[in-house]
């Protein structure tokens, strides 16, 4: 009687755990049959970004733009203190007029000295030493025209203007700072052509190519613009020298409305592996990370969850790879806590 008692109460139990399972969101272990990809994660970046920094040196003294203005192309964006600059430009000018005269001294002279010669009335080395004094003139009235128009050009650089239609991505001085040669005042980039710049390790390289369909996510973008298909792949030619990576370069569609350069993104990038097919890819949200330890729910043939270690790959999508723990043909539960709670 009591043998009986025991293999009902056994029958129940079974029963009662068969049919959680059978409420349990469960996935089949089985091997990939589908073209395999590779996440990378990366930044948004502007295919036309600029730092402007001026030419010459002065005080700046007109500063109309801040960050997130857009601006056309030639508008005013800063001009530095002229005033120097006009005086040398002044000095130049007078110069310049001071060597003219000159030289239309020497012209006279040399053209009454040829006259007197061809009369015989002076030698041929006084006529040299004429022409020589004509030409030693036109010489230095070219040099002092030469150095006016370079004291025209750097008075034009004290005025910087956008180099096309842009947004100002950041402005790094103020009003009344000293203007140096080389030091950057502000950046600007164009918001309509983008791209996503990811680092892919250099065996991956291999399965990109032109032409291919890299699919990209940005997720802080808006709905419409969070999953995106990159139109253009470059992968560069060199390898970064510290992490041996590759950097790739995924275009994505012009006009992008609420992408602007910076945004964290992913790209998935197709991978040429032999052993593609023999992969074993699940659902990344039944997989358990506890500090080291990456375990799944395995079910068993009565319906009970068992918590089992695996040894991970890479990420592809919603999916993850599988190199050890599970075997196909397992069955594993989708929400780890609800397969936690069984217990």
């Amino acid at each position: 009687m009591i043998k009986l008692l025991i293999s009902v109460l056994t029958l129940v139990a079974i029963f009662s755990n068969a049919a959680w399972a059978e409420g349990l969101a469960t996935f089949s272990v089985k091997q990939s049959n589908q073209a395999q990809t590779a996440t990378v994660e990366g930044s948004v970046e502007a295919i036309k970004y600029s730092l402007i920094a001026p030419q010459v040196s002065g005080s700046i003294t007109a500063l109309p733009v801040k960050a997130g203005d857009h601006v056309r192309a030639g508008q005013l964006l800063a001009r530095i203190d002229t005033r120097i600059a006009n005086q040398k430009m002044m000095t130049n000018q007078a110069q310049v007029a001071a060597a003219k005269a000159q030289l239309t001294a020497a012209r006279q002279e040399y053209e009454r000295k040829k006259r007197l010669y061809e009369k015989q009335y002076i030698s041929q080395a006084a006529l040299e030493r004429a022409e020589s004094d004509y030409k030693s003139a036109q010489a230095q009235t070219n040099a002092q025209l030469a150095q006016t128009g370079v004291a025209n050009v750097q008075t034009g650089l004290h005025t910087i203007n956008a180099p096309y239609d842009g947004v100002i991505a950041e402005v790094m001085t103020e009003l009344g700072d000293m203007a140096m040669p080389g030091k950057p005042l502000l950046s600007i980039y164009n918001p309509q052509s983008l791209r996503v710049v990811v680092n892919v390790p250099q065996s991956q390289v291999a399965g990109i190519k032109n032409g291919m369909v890299v699919k990209v996510l940005i997720p802080s973008a808006i709905e419409t613009e969070r999953h995106l298909v990159g139109t253009q792949v470059t992968i560069l030619p060199t390898a970064d020298i510290v992490s041996n990576k590759v950097k790739v370069w995924v275009t994505l569609p012009q006009n992008l409305a609420s992408v602007s350069p910076g945004m964290f993104a992913r790209a998935m990038l197709p991978v040429n592996d032999a052993d593609a097919k023999f992969q074993i890819l699940i659902p990344t949200a039944a997989v358990i990370k506890r500090s080291e330890l990456m375990a799944v729910y395995v079910v068993d043939k009565q319906g009970r969850p068992q918590l089992r270690q695996v040894r991970l790959g890479r990420q592809q999508g919603e999916n993850i790879e599988v190199f050890a723990g599970l075997q196909v043909g397992e069955v594993i539960a989708l929400d780890p806590i609800a397969a936690a709670n069984f217990k």
